[in-house]
């Protein structure tokens, strides 16, 4: 494989680092090289201070049978930076780290593709195509919540979608992991496992976020709180930065991430609102029309 079309994932790890054990073994055999960031003195970008146990390094070494992954330490943290500053710094210095060359692809710990073989394939295939400078940006769901039988996650409607950057061939953010190339949009959907967490840990990860400054922290952690099985239909547009982004709210049973992403692979429609699934058909029929006798 030439230089210019290896697959190089950025993960940034902290205080949250066990939820690799989920995200890493889904990108790892179709990864050239994947680089985990950790800051040297245990900083958030909020500086506060947290624990990195031996058990993460003895994870690494046990699971990394190929040699692909290496930890890089540095100091990311920056006291004059806001959070956000200091998120986009980390990302920056990553992907220097990183090297020139392939596809850069940044992905948090908490984040799990629906089909990573199938956007890597997609990468490989669009380099000698998109020789200029381009960002690509994959649907993102997020958990909510999680209770003893099942998950909680959000539908979008399909016009507001909310689409995170994950790869870039000209790594040049900005503002966290958004940059300044020319957008692809594709339809390979992300699991952020963002709020389907303990009070504790989701407490910590709201205070120490990028947009922990941007809303009611303390509020809306009391509504998340009142989410249960019997009142989660009634939530809608609950984004707690623009809630049309959080249309409304589904459940599914489901023991486990694999089991979850599982059920969602065979069950794509569940990702979208009722009003959109038959739009959606319909859009995928044409394009497969168009791909088949026009060779789109």
């Amino acid at each position: 494989m030439g230089i210019n079309n290896l697959i190089k994932v950025g993960i940034l790890v902290s205080y949250d680092w066990e939820y690799l054990k989920q995200s890493l073994p889904i990108i790892y055999g179709h990864s050239d090289k994947i680089t985990l960031a950790v800051d040297i003195n245990r900083n958030t970008w909020s500086g506060n201070k947290y624990n990195l146990p031996d058990e993460f390094f003895n994870f690494i070494k046990g699971f990394d049978l190929e040699n692909k992954i290496s930890i890089y330490e540095d100091d990311f943290y920056d006291s004059s930076l806001t959070v956000m500053e200091n998120d986009t710094r980390e990302r920056r210095m990553l992907s220097d780290f990183m090297g020139e060359g392939g596809w850069h692809l940044q992905i948090d710990s908490d984040e799990y593709f629906i089909d990573y073989e199938g956007f890597v394939d997609f990468l490989k295939k669009s380099y000698k195509k998109h020789k200029d400078a381009v960002d690509i940006y994959c649907p993102v769901i997020s958990l909510f919540k999680k209770n003893s039988e099942g998950y909680f996650f959000v539908i979008q409607s399909e016009d507001a979608i909310i689409k995170f950057p994950i790869a870039t061939n000209k790594p040049d953010y900005v503002n966290a992991r958004v940059g300044r190339n020319k957008i692809i949009s594709t339809d390979f959907y992300i699991i952020h496992d963002t709020w389907a967490r303990t009070e504790d840990q989701l407490l910590l990860k709201l205070s120490n976020w990028s947009h922990a400054n941007d809303f009611d922290v303390k509020s809306y952690f009391e509504l998340w709180k009142a989410i249960d099985k019997n009142n989660y239909k009634y939530i809608k547009d609950f984004h707690p930065l623009e809630n049309k982004f959080w249309y409304k709210l589904e459940y599914v049973k489901s023991n486990s991430i694999p089991e979850l992403l599982k059920f969602l692979t065979s069950n794509p429609e569940k990702l979208l609102a009722e009003k959109d699934k038959m739009f959606s058909l319909i859009k995928r029929i044409i394009k497969s029309f168009l791909r088949i006798f026009f060779k789109f």
